[in-house]
């Protein structure tokens, strides 16, 4: 039970951070319907702040709201969520040479995705509990984040951001072994080198084996979670 002296920001960040880990641990489902009155007697946590924090796993795609039929978690289907990471591909790299662009009148990108690949580097080591693999799994957005801002469109970047593929894959994900995690970082490394180097062909191609990497793992755990 949450204490109600809480502020009711502070209980929307607690009822998100919970549904969230319930998601990764099976507590709930994918496709499974939300009845927000047993969120209220899990959590201990009234409607209000409960439907803000939905709101925001609607926003980033793990929860969805149906018409006439209220919410539910989305389901994990593999050729969604693949159609997802081909969209961010497509992304990624049609503006691979706008960024690079980007990159040679202001370093501060390549200094702030160095910088992100340090703090993914001691956040991996720091994980004990699956909100540290969550911060772990935010940082890794932020990177990616990072990269398409450097090629100045913010409609561009709201569509990218709409796609959902980083905040539902890191459901999926529960627990990736720290291996996994070291090698995503590294792989963050090869793009910031080909990008640093400027050079183009080397960018998409780190890209592309980021993107298919993800999407090989991401099936293994569709299938395992589905047994």
């Amino acid at each position: 039970m949450i204490k109600n002296s809480l502020r009711s920001d502070s209980l929307v960040d607690i009822a998100y951070h919970q549904i969230k880990q319930d998601f990764s641990v099976r507590v709930v489902n994918p496709g499974e319907k939300i009845i927000i009155k047993d969120m209220v007697d899990r959590y201990g946590i009234s409607e209000t702040p409960i439907k803000q924090a939905l709101n925001r796993l609607i926003a980033e795609g793990l929860v969805e709201y149906i018409p006439r039929r209220g919410m539910r978690f989305k389901d994990a289907n593999w050729e969604d969520i693949e159609e997802m990471l081909d969209v961010r591909l497509m992304l990624e790299t049609f503006f691979a040479a706008r960024v690079i662009d980007a990159v040679s009148i202001d370093n501060k990108i390549i200094e702030d995705m160095r910088e992100n690949i340090k703090q993914q580097y001691e956040a991996i080591e720091k994980i004990e509990t699956l909100d540290d693999f969550f911060e772990v799994y935010k940082i890794d957005h932020d990177f990616h984040l990072t990269y398409m801002k450097g090629m100045g469109n913010k409609k561009i970047l709201q569509i990218y951001e709409s796609i959902g593929s980083h905040s539902f894959s890191s459901f999926l994900y529960g627990k990736k072994p720290k291996e996994k995690l070291i090698s995503g970082v590294k792989e963050h490394e090869d793009i910031c080198n080909a990008l640093e180097k400027r050079d183009y062909a080397d960018l998409a191609t780190a890209i592309k084996v980021h993107i298919d990497n993800a999407k090989e793992y991401i099936s293994f755990m569709i299938k395992i979670k589905s047994i």
